[in-house]
């Protein structure tokens, strides 16, 4: 029984030391390093932003074309 309590004592502290760890290796980037992932990041969200709008450019007609033809064909069966 004190196995498992002095593990669930030693998770928590070990937790903390790694995260001591990882903050004291961390460093602030640089100017150019900041810029360079501003970049990375602008040229993510125009990809994305682009790949969304030729989807949507591709789906609309299609849905007008699809609404279009089952209209048509309701007044015809009507």
């Amino acid at each position: 029984m004190s196995e498992k309590l002095k593990e669930f004592v030693e998770i928590p502290q070990e937790f903390v030391k790694d995260g001591k760890q990882f903050l004291t290796r961390c460093t602030k980037p640089s100017e150019k390093e900041f810029l360079q992932i501003c970049k990375a990041v602008a040229i993510g969200f125009a990809v994305m932003g682009f790949i969304g709008y030729f989807v949507k450019l591709i789906h609309i007609p299609m849905c007008v074309r699809t609404a279009l033809s089952l209209n048509y064909m309701l007044t015809i069966h009507s």
